[in-house]
């Protein structure tokens, strides 16, 4: 090891130990920081081979991070979105940080994706995120709430696009039973790009902050068929991803778009993906509207716009959501809404 004077502490930013994997060649220095002495340590050149009992001999010491050059930093990202399935079955690194890494690295492919949609690099590159998501998912049962605890609360396409993804496939795990990684696959993939239609949209109509002229709301509804369009060549996107992505917006009573499926003519996975969809998009900051708490997303959901969903389906992904004191407090609003209901003579979607 070696001093590199020429590198000072405010140069820098940690990362965890864990994520720099065994076998592969870092394309940055990494350095260790001592506190006492106080000094920074050049621990390994760019390229240089990691090897595991390095890794293992580290942390024996107590050494949990390692250091970067802050100019260093899109090539370190670079370098965890190659290794990112590994890192994630990686044993040593903790569960919320590997979640972080999966939400950061798929936030980042999405949102270039929506850059350049025709793109096969980029394709390539959402599998991986896809698959690094189910495996966080059915590694960890707590996966998505450390994913959620980091989540974008601004509402941005590709980062409600990530949301879906990671929410659809955990739902869809717990509520739907399917554990088999080859069937999660499609489904987070068909969450990922449910809205990848959207890259076809002018940017000034989907981030218009009032009401849409019946013209431009025509315009956005287009937007299932132009992601299916944008895939339908890709051999690698299965069937039944691309049923997601056009049937995200089919509704249960059959006022949905854009084919006006309804009822069991909608496949389970599609009405659950709808729910999510509708959940994500509420519960976040949009150009024309605040984000609302999840407590007023899901009474709006069951009240004003059940006819929308799978009803069923929708009180069991309010169970699915939370602990026992969350659905508690959501059933105290219900009934408080049913109250209200009751006195001005209007129904209510009961809980």
């Amino acid at each position: 090891m070696a001093t590199d004077g020429l590198v000072q502490e405010q140069d820098l930013f940690p990362i965890p130990l864990a994520v720099m994997q065994p076998g592969t060649l870092a394309p940055v220095n990494l350095y260790i920081k001592f506190r006492r002495p106080p000094r920074i340590i050049l621990y390994k050149r760019a390229y240089a081979p990691l090897r595991e009992e390095i890794r293992e001999r580290l942390m024996d010491r107590g050494v949990a991070e390692l250091f970067l050059r802050k100019q260093d930093e899109k090539a370190y990202y670079d370098y965890v979105e190659q290794n990112l399935t590994a890192i994630v079955r990686d044993e040593l690194l903790p569960p919320q940080q590997t979640s972080r890494l999966v939400y950061e690295s798929s936030s980042r492919v999405m949102a270039e994706t929506f850059e350049d949609p025709r793109s096969g690099r980029n394709m390539q590159r959402a599998h991986t995120m896809v698959e690094a998501t189910v495996l966080s998912i059915l590694k960890d049962p707590e996966a998505l709430w450390h994913m959620t605890a980091i989540a974008a609360h601004d509402y941005y396409t590709y980062t409600h696009c990530v949301h879906v993804c990671m929410f659809l496939v955990s739902a869809c795990r717990d509520l739907l039973g399917i554990t088999d990684i080859s069937m999660l696959r499609p489904i987070g993939l068909g969450g990922l790009f449910h809205d990848i239609g959207k890259s076809q949209i002018p940017p000034e109509i989907l981030n218009k902050p009032g009401k849409l002229t019946n013209d431009e709301f025509e315009l956005v509804k287009k937007h299932p068929v132009l992601g299916v369009e944008l895939v339908k060549d890709d051999r690698r996107v299965p069937r039944s991803s691309a049923q997601i992505i056009r049937s995200h917006h089919e509704h249960f009573d059959g006022f949905g778009y854009p084919s006006g499926l309804s009822g069991e003519g909608i496949h389970k996975v599609s009405r659950l993906a709808t729910i999510i969809d509708v959940y994500d998009a509420l519960t976040t900051k949009r150009p024309y509207a605040p984000a609302r708490d999840p407590y007023q997303a899901l009474e709006l959901m069951l009240n004003q716009m059940a006819s929308h969903f799978d009803v069923p389906m929708l009180r069991a992904f309010v169970k699915f959501l939370g602990p026992k004191e969350f659905r508690m407090e959501l059933r105290s609003q219900w009934d408080a809404a049913a109250a209200r209901a009751v006195a001005s003579g209007t129904r209510i979607a009961p809980a």
